[in-house]
């Protein structure tokens, strides 16, 4: 389609939203969920053939038209929530408004497996294609952008924009990343959640989202790509500019039987994937909770330069853990030099602790020998990134544990550029009920990340230093 991302555009920064077919039965959901729009600026129109549902829509402000023709302004972004069988016609009036771009919440197309949906489908596609207008989904939840008000529902945040862009073909999926993210302090720049893809396909939005300067990273959630060559060709190159996640499903034969009858997507194999993706530079996800973690670690904290990492335990057990999951996930944790052993060891007794890596005991404990290790830590040229583990249970019963660890991390921070991240875990010692969440958030407000327990903080970082590898490689002469 020509000048996509001038129409896209168009779409993600509507000054005019129509809202077609919202109904009682639902609660007005796609109009109360656009409110934010009219808070911030812009208009919403309620379209709706049946004048029974005018009075509820009227109640929440909306002004009420039977067809999008009579709206008596140009309209950028129109949300169709109707029965399958009566999109032709709202799409026929669509053309004839000149409309900027359409999202079709609407399901019952060739993802039923259905001749009458297929050609419903291809029927949209014919007139939008021929009017080119672009068309995300059916069988979607459209476009989250919080800055301008654009949600996919009612329980997102709106009014300040973010960093990580987010597309996928899972409604579920989208709005649900939004919440987890929003629990993590990752803030969305936009969202795009694009069901079968018809006229706007992964590959058209991972382009654009490639050349938003708000979106400094992207996460994908995909079934499956109309073009499995243009996508990648694309995913290369916005590689080079910025990082992408991608969750693949649909690469078992069970869940490509899911992801059939979800949105019609066709599998492939997970080895023929995940080679792919490593040729492209891009990051495989297997979770909503790595896909966070793992844009923690990209956004938040500084350039792995390599895999070896220093590592704080609570304990002499936790210590040993702790290097057991980081060296099972493919980073290491060397032992630090015989002279930096003996600077530690010049204030901090050997009895009771361990300090040549990983580090526990007398040499870390105390507020003042912390910030003395981790001075020597971040000297050490064979260290590349330091992880401390922080007991979640130990934040209760010492209310100001957090600020001397905060203290001890800021200070290092301010002396070196290697990235210092925080694991939390549960067990020692364990204290019912704890807010991991507000941990992190706590953590976060003062510039410091922190990942839910250590499996989850170690592929997060794995990730980030494969990211990185992986650029250099790919961007490398040759």
């Amino acid at each position: 389609m020509e000048n996509l991302k001038e129409k896209l555009d168009r779409m993600f920064h509507p000054k005019v939203v129509a809202v077609v077919g919202a109904k009682k039965d639902n609660n007005y959901s796609w109009l109360r969920s656009q409110i934010p729009v009219k808070e911030l600026g812009g208009v919403v129109y309620h379209v709706n053939i049946d004048k029974n549902e005018w009075p509820g829509a009227e109640e929440l402000g909306f002004k009420n038209f039977s067809s999008l023709v009579d709206i008596p302004e140009p309209v950028d972004y129109v949300i169709v929530s109707v029965p399958a069988q009566v999109t032709p016609f709202v799409m026929k009036d669509a053309v004839a408004k000149g409309v900027g771009g359409i999202h079709f919440f609407t399901a019952g197309f060739s993802e039923t497996g259905t001749k009458e949906g297929a050609d419903l489908e291809l029927a949209i596609k014919k007139m939008a294609e021929d009017a080119g207008i672009p068309v995300i989904g059916p069988n979607c939840m459209g476009i989250y952008h919080p800055k301008v008000g654009l949600r996919q529902s009612g329980d997102q945040v709106y009014g300040e924009g973010g960093f990580m862009g987010y597309i996928s073909q899972s409604g579920t999926q989208a709005s649900g990343f939004s919440m987890e993210a929003k629990g993590s302090s990752l803030k969305i720049s936009k969202s795009i959640s694009f069901g079968n893809g018809t006229v706007v396909d992964c590959t058209e939005l991972l382009e654009y989202l490639g050349d938003d300067p708000d979106t400094k990273l992207v996460g994908m959630y995909l079934e499956g790509a109309r073009d499995g060559r243009a996508f990648f060709k694309t995913l290369r190159e916005v590689v080079k500019k910025k990082p992408v996640l991608i969750w693949k499903v649909g690469l078992t034969e069970d869940s490509a039987r899911a992801t059939e009858s979800h949105t019609g997507s066709v599998s492939s194999s997970r080895s023929l994937w995940d080679a792919v993706l490593r040729q492209c530079g891009a990051i495989a996800i297997s979770s909503v909770e790595d896909m966070v973690a793992t844009a923690k670690a990209l956004i938040n904290l500084p350039p792995l330069a390599g895999n070896r990492a220093a590592l704080l335990g609570v304990s002499g057990g936790h210590a040993s853990e702790l290097t057991e999951v980081f060296a099972s996930t493919g980073l290491r944790a060397p032992a630090i030099s015989d002279s930096a052993i003996d600077e530690i060891a010049s204030y901090a007794s050997r009895v009771g602790g361990s300090f040549r890596n990983p580090f526990e005991g007398p040499s870390i404990r105390p507020p003042e020998n912390l910030e003395k290790t981790l001075t020597i830590i971040g000297n050490d040229p064979n260290i590349d990134f330091v992880v401390m583990e922080v007991a979640a249970g130990a934040t209760v019963r010492t209310p100001d544990f957090i600020a001397s660890r905060v203290q001890g991390i800021k200070s290092f921070q301010s002396k070196f550029k290697k990235p210092i991240a925080v694991v939390l875990t549960t067990t020692n010692p364990y204290v019912e009920d704890v807010n991991i969440r507000q941990i992190e958030r706590d953590f976060a407000e003062d510039g410091i990340v922190a990942f839910h327990g250590m499996e989850r903080g170690a592929k997060a970082l794995l990730n980030a230093y494969t990211y990185y590898a992986q650029k250099e490689y790919i961007s490398s002469p040759g």
